[in-house]
């Protein structure tokens, strides 16, 4: 008589909870040993595993593989269904190894999984004993897929995300180090940054320079053309010394319409020539109003130079560049000071220029 599928997954469960009291594996072999009891076909089975049972319910592993031998084997389908067992058995656990051990995805193992499946899902009409096991796993294998399909594009997103939030801070971090206005440095990255170039210059004996700009007139620029223009101004002398500036230096605002440039590795004399070069191409390029194409004339810009002694904190060295900046004004604009030109304290004053 075949039964019916319902019936079939009871005796299933009857046999893999009677393993699960026995203390042994649902081998292949203890779970078709255990079902043929359940089924109760074979009383002289039934008898043989009751007598096996120790005083708590256990079988012991031994025990149990004699009475496959004695009353299992050699029954017709014994070697076939064991066989079938074992290669869905292989195939789940290589499955679960591959993707543990690598991490990849097991998309493509899930496939070969689910043609497997379906050659033992013809099998198993051959074999109703083993139907609702096999039929069960194989509803796990499906299941299987499924989430792994899930997680893929879940990660897939999570990625995106992750991605998506790194712009988003890395934006971030370029608002908090720039200035709105002109795109450099701002001052706050430019401490910063003095900081650490002076501490590895003194630290590794290397020679620093700092360049401070301040753009010649101009509040009575930003008085007659109106503050658009001003920042205009202010865009166009960024630009320029941008684009003089290279490697490990840095451009920043100072404030208002003060730049300063930071030049590790660089000594005096080429900290002043780099200052000079930045000097005359800001004078070089002329200004025209944007809605009316009006000329402006010419931007200049006045630059003091210091340089990086032992003794100097951050303060002292900028005071220091400071002097020369003012030396360059109260000189008549347009040029380049450095501390080799800097007058003593009594004789510098820093009242009425701009």
């Amino acid at each position: 008589m075949i039964l019916d599928n319902e019936t079939t997954h009871q005796f299933a469960e009857l046999a893999l909870a009677a393993l699960r009291k026995t203390g042994l594996a649902a081998t292949p072999r203890n779970y078709e040993l255990w079902y043929a009891h359940v089924e109760g076909k074979n009383p002289s089975l039934s008898a043989h595993i009751q007598k096996a049972m120790d005083s708590t319910g256990k079988v012991t592993q031994e025990k149990a593989d004699q009475l496959y031998k004695k009353l299992v084997q050699h029954s017709d389908i014994s070697n076939d269904v064991i066989d079938l067992m074992t290669r869905f058995h292989t195939e789940v656990t290589d499955l679960y190894d591959i993707v543990e051990q690598t991490g990849e995805s097991a998309q493509g193992h899930s496939e070969k999984l689910s043609d497997m499946s379906d050659q033992l899902r013809d099998s198993t009409e051959k074999f109703p004993a083993v139907g609702a096991l096999l039929e069960g796993v194989i509803s796990v294998a499906k299941t299987m897929r499924e989430e792994n399909q899930y997680l893929e594009d879940r990660l897939a997103a999570s990625i995106e995300e992750v991605n998506t939030l790194q712009r988003d801070v890395e934006a971030i971090q370029r608002e908090a180090m720039q200035d709105a206005l002109t795109g450099v440095a701002n001052r706050a990255t430019f401490d910063r940054s003095l900081e650490k170039h002076m501490s590895e210059a003194k630290e590794n004996g290397e020679p620093l320079a700092l360049v401070l700009g301040d753009i010649d007139h101009f509040k009575k620029f930003n008085d007659t053309w109106g503050h658009q223009t001003g920042d205009q101004v202010l865009r166009l002398v960024a630009e320029v010394m941008n684009a003089n500036v290279k490697g490990m230096d840095m451009l920043a605002r100072y404030g208002g319409e003060e730049f300063a440039v930071v030049l590790p590795g660089t000594t005096l004399e080429n900290a002043h020539r780099l200052a000079d070069k930045i000097r005359c191409a800001v004078e070089s390029r002329r200004l025209r109003k944007r809605r009316t194409d009006e000329d402006l004339g010419v931007i200049t810009m006045s630059m003091g130079v210091a340089q990086l002694h032992a003794p100097d904190t951050m303060e002292t060295l900028i005071e220091r560049a400071d002097g020369c900046l003012y030396a360059a004004k109260s000189a008549g604009r347009n040029r380049v000071c450095d501390e080799r030109e800097l007058k003593t304290p009594d004789e510098e004053s820093h009242q009425g220029v701009a």
